[in-house]
């Protein structure tokens, strides 16, 4: 068994020598913020060849033997050598996945003679699994050839993890050809078969103790699988792969056979065995196919108001890009961004890009998507008219990825931070008409302006992710009295201004602070009764300036820290949800001032300003 330690050491040692690599890895990434990769099930099938390395399957006739060997195992027994396995699995980062298969296999063996006609001593085994005999004359009588196991059936099953080789260095879903080295544990529930011997005129006999020799009851050991996939990524939906393993077994009874020292004492090296197999894996819940939607980018239709471009009185190019997405086109965790850009002979000049999100996409961008239904988006745009764009083209350049918990504002970003494709570029206008050109002189002016100010404020305060001015009525009946006293004095106009605190996230935000400014009017009017009362605002959605005042001016040790923090963060909800675990103050004293409902009556104030305009000379 000298060659089955050599080769589990080997096998050992490329696990060994993996995992520091993926560690390395993760802490790199670590640096630059952890980010969510494609996660999918999948199931999987297999087939092929069962290959023994147990007690007759070794030789001393180097290379040649080892092929010879291999030859009988897939061509002249191969009914007696293949193996096949259902499994499913789970890729849970872009690196590590595991998989639980079972299967159904045989493997044969056959023990050889050497060139000067010596075979290492073996015992045959009964079927309790002890040696049959003392000398081993009794197992090899006359003109012995070879030993010949004829066929041992197994089950069995095994949870393996899996390793991506090539993502742990630059991570790409869509590679072709990926490397998967796997270890797992399990069992082997088998039985041995029949071992027979053969003469040298290659005439088969049964050795005599065949019926001692052929187990009735199967028997349970562990297993321990160690191998390497060759996966080729045919689809977004279904890989092909290779599959060598060999696997280590807690039995020496595999083959029927033991071998010995030369003083005829057993030998207990366990039994092994490899496979080489050929298999299909079908993935799903696979995130989204970006590709597709890169190779049928030209789907997605774009307008231009006005086409061509036009340069107004004030010296700006204003337009519209309007875009229409059509529907089950734009998949659910997609994120689009359109770089839109002035081309002309030499450069180009910058516009800002549009996002487009997928429906199950949680971060925001310009638009989302409903993958059923698609829309129709529109942006504005001014620009500052400059002689380049009289000769030039607006274009513009889809770029499609998959959401990972972050939203790049700029292609760039997208380029250095995640997997992306590229659609295909499009010409979306043609070039500005400038003015005719006339001189302009600017000159001061003044006017006089009508503002709305603020002469009294009352607030209604709310539980957290609640929007019932009951749930704080002892706080709020202060709010109601208020409320009444101005009515008693005539005032009929007031404007509403709610806002929820800022650790949530943006969509849900808007939607709780519009629900508070709802619920501000109905008690308004309630208290109003019959009085008509005039009633305007909105929901503002997360307060975050006054959160960041209340940090500066509270007495926390480390607001600095916090608010620098949290500014710096490109998930600042989360940021916050993070700090107030450190610092309870943030959520004890800050957070629900911000959970509230403001209601002011505002008065006209005139105000004279002065201001530049440009004038025809």
């Amino acid at each position: 068994m000298k060659k089955n330690l050599t080769i589990s050491k080997l096998m050992m040692l490329i696990v060994m020598a993996i995992l520091p690599f993926s560690m390395f890895a993760q802490k790199e990434e670590g640096k630059k913020k952890s980010k969510p990769t494609e996660k999918y099930w999948y199931i999987q099938a297999d087939g092929g060849l069962s290959i023994n390395h147990g007690d007759l399957a070794s030789y001393n006739g180097g290379i040649w033997d080892d092929w010879n060997h291999f030859k009988i195992t897939a061509f002249q027994n191969f009914p007696n050598s293949w193996n096949a396995h259902l499994g499913f699995g789970y890729q849970f980062s872009k690196v590590f996945g595991f998989n639980i298969k079972g299967g159904y296999g045989r493997v044969n063996g056959h023990k050889h003679l050497d060139k000067n006609g010596n075979i290492q001593m073996l015992y045959l085994l009964d079927a309790n699994g002890n040696t049959i005999g003392t000398d081993p004359d009794n197992v090899y009588a006359g003109s012995l050839h070879d030993l010949s196991l004829v066929r041992t059936d197994y089950f069995e099953g095994n949870v393996n993890l899996t390793i991506n080789l090539f993502n742990i260095f630059k991570y790409n879903p869509r590679r072709v050809v990926n490397l998967i080295p796997h270890v797992g544990i399990g069992g082997l529930y088998y039985k041995a078969g029949q071992v027979n011997k053969m003469n040298v005129d290659n005439n088969t006999e049964t050795v005599e103790y065949t019926v001692a020799n052929a187990r009735e009851k199967r028997q349970l050991h562990f297993n321990v699988p160690v191998g390497m996939e060759l996966n080729f990524n045919i689809t977004p939906k279904f890989d092909l792969f290779l599959d060598y393993t060999y696997t280590f077994t807690g039995t020496d009874n595999l083959d029927q056979v033991r071998k010995t020292d030369e003083s005829h004492h057993v030998i207990n090296d366990k039994d092994m065995y490899s496979q080489l197999n050929l298999g299909l894996r079908v993935k799903f819940n696979n995130p989204c196919d970006i590709e597709k939607m890169a190779r049928e980018s030209k789907k997605i239709t774009y307008r231009v108001n006005p086409d061509p471009l036009v340069e107004g009185e004030d010296g700006k190019v204003c337009f519209d890009i309007i875009v229409t997405i059509p529907g089950e086109y734009f998949e659910k965790q997609a994120v689009m961004n359109l770089k839109p850009y002035l081309a002309y002979n030499g450069g180009q000049i910058e516009i800002d890009p549009i996002t487009f999100v997928g429906e199950k996409v949680k971060g925001e961008g310009d638009f989302r998507v409903n993958y059923k239904e698609g829309g129709e988006f529109t942006k504005h745009y001014c620009k500052d008219y400059v002689p380049e764009m009289e000769n030039c083209e607006l274009m513009g350049d889809p770029m499609f990825y998959v959401y990972d918990g972050t939203i790049y504002p700029t292609q760039e970003e997208i380029v250095k931070n995640t997997y992306y494709t590229q659609g295909a570029t499009e010409k979306l206008a043609d070039g500005v008409i400038p003015q005719p050109k006339e001189e302009w002189v600017e000159q001061e002016v003044t006017e006089t302006i009508q503002e709305m100010q603020a002469v009294k404020k009352l607030t209604y305060f709310y539980n957290k992710d609640k929007y019932n001015i009951a749930d704080r009525k002892k706080l709020n009946n202060q709010a109601d009295a208020a409320f009444k006293d101005l009515m008693d004095a005539g005032v009929t106009e007031f404007e509403i201004k709610a806002w929820a605190s800022p650790e949530g996230e943006g969509g849900h935000n808007n939607e709780l602070s519009n629900n508070r400014y709802n619920a501000a009017m109905k008690q308004m009017n309630k208290l109003a009764k019959k009085n008509e009362v005039e009633i305007s605002g909105q929901g503002y959605g997360p307060d975050w300036n006054t959160f960041v005042k209340l940090v500066a001016e509270s007495d926390l040790k480390d607001k600095d820290a916090i608010v620098n923090n949290i500014n710096n963060s490109s998930n600042k909800e989360q940021t916050i949800r993070e700090m107030c675990d450190i610092y309870p103050q943030l959520e004890k004293d800050i957070l629900p001032q911000l959970r509230r409902a403001e209601v002011y009556v505002n008065e006209p104030v005139e105000k004279v300003i002065t201001k530049t305009v440009r004038v025809k000379k």
